[in-house]
């Protein structure tokens, strides 16, 4: 194989690596920043456990939905608590935990009580 052709094949091989790490870090913004929006507003967030993430689009606004779970006095985490933050370009992220929020933007399972 000429150097040429080996050159060619590195060069697209880390143009690959790079694109894809890009749209990785691009498709997390708006979960790193609802996560920083809710470590602002609930208890014990140095102790959150984060999960069930998942990030869209509608229109101008991302919306992420989630679960956290922290600690209680007792060292034992709780139940997954429901939220969603609403983000828009060039405005704090809004956290929420009302169920009438979570229900808007998110398919939450369980039961209705």
């Amino acid at each position: 194989m000429s150097r040429s052709k080996l050159f060619v094949m590195v060069l697209v091989l880390i143009l690959v690596w790079v694109a894809f790490t890009q749209i990785r870090m691009l498709d997390g913004k708006g979960i790193d920043a609802a996560k920083a929006a809710a470590l602002q507003q609930i208890e014990n967030p140095e102790t959150a456990k984060f999960e069930n993430l998942q990030e869209v689009q509608h229109g101008k606004m991302s919306v992420v939905c989630g679960q956290y779970l922290v600690k209680d006095a007792d060292g034992n985490y709780g139940y997954p608590r429901d939220f969603v933050v609403e983000i828009y370009q060039d405005e704090e992220p809004r956290f929420s935990e009302a169920g009438n929020d979570v229900a808007q933007y998110c398919h939450v399972s369980g039961d209705a009580s």
